[in-house]
């Protein structure tokens, strides 16, 4: 997501931005599923919403898709559809005036730069070691907790809604200022 937010500074084509609005049904999916997990499949109602969120965030990427492909020229090549028998046409696109880079973006975005300085033997040992910590962390982490192990669906609509609405704020907080770089 923050790519696509960075690639519309840079490239000046801000429908790339509209691809970011697209994913974050996606990113509430992705939620959805960790959340159905964490709470050991306890609640089923979280497995139809995901599949809801999954459909409308495959759309709603499509037409994102399909605004950037339109803004660079891009036509359907009907011509190439043989049972139609229509002359060929030849299609180009022009490419765009590029910006200097936004420097707005912060944290998980940031990751990419933050270990581009990185040789491959010394990403792989940060990456091994990140996962593992994170995996005990959450594994046994969560035996400190009682909820987990009751089947609240409230609390569970409350786990997928508030960082889906957080995460939205930040992109629509982002459209409204630039120069706006999160909370933290």
């Amino acid at each position: 997501m923050g790519f696509a937010w960075r690639w519309a500074d840079i490239s000046g084509n801000q429908t790339w931005k509209g691809l970011t609005w697209g994913l974050i049904p996606l990113h509430s999916s992705g939620i959805t599923a960790c959340t159905y997990h964490l709470f050991y499949n306890q609640i089923p109602i979280l497995v139809p919403f995901q599949a809801f969120l999954t459909c409308l965030g495959n759309t709603t990427a499509a037409y994102a898709a399909y605004r950037i492909a339109v803004s660079n020229n891009w036509a359907f090549p009907l011509e190439q559809l043989y049972f139609l028998n229509m002359d060929k046409g030849d299609v180009s696109a022009t490419g765009s005036e590029v910006k200097q880079e936004s420097p707005s973006l912060v944290g998980f975005e940031d990751l990419g730069d933050a270990l581009a300085n990185d040789n491959d033997y010394t990403f792989l040992v940060k990456l091994f070691v990140g996962c593992a910590v994170a995996s005990y962390a959450i594994k046994y982490g969560e035996l400190f907790f009682d909820f987990p192990f009751d089947a609240n669906v409230y609390l569970g609509i409350s786990v997928i809604l508030v960082p889906s609405m957080l995460n939205a704020f930040k992109w629509y907080k982002r459209s409204q200022d630039p120069k706006f770089e999160g909370w933290f």
